[in-house]
């Protein structure tokens, strides 16, 4: 059995986003979980932007206008995408 290497805990959190990237353009997908150091976010879409990249991000499901936050794609898997708050 492997240790646990990650530095926050994850809250599961269910909410639909907007995901921007100028080369892919925006898609719209839902949220897996959320941690002070980033979020997953559930993406069957096959064309995302590479590791490494940045993007915006944006909670539109809000009574709110939620703030539009740029985050680093630190992991694509097949079933979504791992994003990391830009401090």
């Amino acid at each position: 059995m492997s240790k646990e290497q990650r530095k926050h805990i994850r809250t599961k959190l269910t909410s639909s986003v907007k995901l921007t990237h100028p080369d892919t353009g925006t898609i719209e997908v839902k949220t897996q979980d959320i941690s002070d150091g980033g979020i997953y976010l559930i993406s069957p879409v096959s064309n995302l932007p590479p590791t490494g990249s940045q993007v915006q991000v944006q909670l539109i499901d809000t009574p709110f206008d939620a703030p539009v936050l740029d985050m680093l794609i630190v992991r694509l898997d097949k079933n979504g995408i791992g994003l990391k708050f830009i401090e």
